[in-house]
């Protein structure tokens, strides 16, 4: 016997995660245990409001805070971009059909919300190598991005970034891309590296933290250089906040640190 259609409903707004079990004799037992760990899961979702007004701070913004210390003390500058980009800049990357129809599209297709920082720290990146008169050129921002793409614990339509690219004499790319994913992630958790190809990008690397990817990093030259006048080797890592805020906070579902009515930091607002 498992729990009901209703049953698995509420424990998931609860926030519950894993497999349900089913293995109950009878519907006494399965009630009984149903409202064990719906007091267990409501006392977590207390717990977690209490240390967010104790706090002040949530969770979410202690992770975008330490990251950006963190590329702060790599010697990264940070940026900050629009969020409304042009067709143009987002028809240089190239973007596949499916990329495409999941685009927040303005004004008549002439403008768009950005669905990835790429396009805008490619166009930065171009910028600061013709001016600087440094050896290397590392750059980040930490910000807002937009798809159509379907909701899910790990996905959001709403979603905050974070990319870094680092351009210029820096020796064996591969081999620094490796340096850089543990000189930041190493920081903060265990992961695990596994190779990956992206449509966009080709052969990427996936940072990996309790099974879930949190980022994807790659080490350039790439085909799209040429686009933007780009002609030297770099490394890059793009970072999903919320997923990675999720994971360090054992959360079970990314909106619960994103932007929301029901969710804040973890906190589920409508349940009691």
């Amino acid at each position: 016997m498992e729990f009901t259609v209703t049953q698995k409903q509420r424990l998931q707004e609860l926030g519950f995660e894993g497999v349900f079990p089913s293995d109950f004799e009878d519907v006494d037992e399965r009630n009984r245990f149903f409202e064990e760990l719906v007091g267990r899961l409501r006392d977590r979702n207390r717990k977690r409001f209490e240390r967010l007004v104790g706090n002040k701070i949530p969770f979410w913004r202690k992770v975008s805070s330490d990251l950006r210390n963190r590329f702060y003390e790599l010697g990264f500058v940070e940026v900050r971009t629009p969020e409304i980009i042009s067709y143009s800049l987002l028809e240089k990357m190239e973007i596949s059909d499916d990329l495409r129809e999941q685009v927040y599209w303005l004004e008549e297709d002439n403008r768009c919300l950005r669905p990835m920082l790429a396009p805008n720290l490619y166009n930065e990146l171009r910028h600061f190598n013709r001016i600087s008169n440094q050896s290397k050129v590392r750059i980040f921002e930490i910000g807002t991005c937009f798809r159509r793409e379907k909701s899910s614990s790990e996905h959001l339509n709403e979603f905050t970034m974070l990319n870094a690219v680092e351009m210029g004499d820096i020796g064996d790319t591969e081999e620094r891309l490796d340096r850089l994913i543990e000189e930041v992630f190493g920081e903060f958790t265990d992961y695990k590296k596994v190779g990956e190809e992206s449509s966009l990008y080709g052969k990427t690397v996936d940072v990996l933290v309790d099974g879930v990817e949190v980022a994807s990093c790659i080490a350039g030259p790439h085909p799209l250089d040429s686009n933007w006048s780009i002609d030297q080797p770099w490394v890059g890592i793009g970072l999903g906040v919320e997923r990675l805020a999720m994971l360090l906070d054992d959360g079970s579902t990314a909106k619960a640190y994103g932007n929301s009515y029901i969710y804040q930091d973890g906190v589920r607002l409508d349940i009691k």
